[in-house]
């Protein structure tokens, strides 16, 4: 299984204004850990579905201040 770091490296992108994180999270809150890990000031964050039409479940959608 592939550490949490490496799969944020995999699955980073930008969104329309976020940046998408990681891949399978369960819940905002653990999105609220990966966003804080990329090392920025987090001003939102949420579990969606992958909106970039690869198959990679949910991703965290990161908005940096």
């Amino acid at each position: 299984m592939a550490s949490r770091c490496s799969t944020m490296l995999l699955a980073y992108s930008q969104w329309k204004g976020c940046t998408i994180l990681g891949e399978g999270c369960k819940n905002d809150a653990e999105c609220a850990i990966i966003c804080q890990e990329d090392g920025h000031v987090v001003k939102s964050y949420r579990c969606i579905p992958d909106p970039t039409g690869r198959d990679r479940g949910t991703v965290c959608c990161c908005t940096y201040k």
